[in-house]
């Protein structure tokens, strides 16, 4: 006596393969949008009051002093962004090579 078949067939390995890819080029832009932000924050400068006894180089003509009040903060979220973006490559590889594998496996 044959089996019925399933209610749910198995999607395509294409369809597959496309939304991993899909996923992982997503999570690449969040990531570089991400490394952008920080490094923007990273590099803001604002101009500030010079403290008392503060020393300019000989020969200087602009007596303005500047601090970078969110440079931890940017420096933070662009290493986090790079790390996410290695983190997501690394794990869409094996998941890639997978979904490829079973596309070529025989079906049962």
């Amino acid at each position: 006596m044959k089996r019925a078949a399933t209610a749910r067939a198995p999607q395509r390995p294409a369809r597959q393969e496309s939304a991993l890819q899909l996923a992982m080029g997503v999570g690449l832009v969040i990531a570089l949008i991400g490394l952008l932000v920080g490094l923007s924050m990273a590099f803001s400068s604002e101009v500030a009051p010079c403290e008392n006894g503060h020393f300019f180089p000989e020969g200087t003509t602009d007596f303005t002093c500047y601090v970078h009040p969110q440079a931890g903060l940017g420096s933070a979220i662009a290493l986090f962004s790079i790390l996410l973006g290695i983190l997501l490559v690394f794990s869409a590889i094996p998941a890639l090579a997978t979904v490829r594998t079973r596309a070529t496996e025989p079906s049962t």
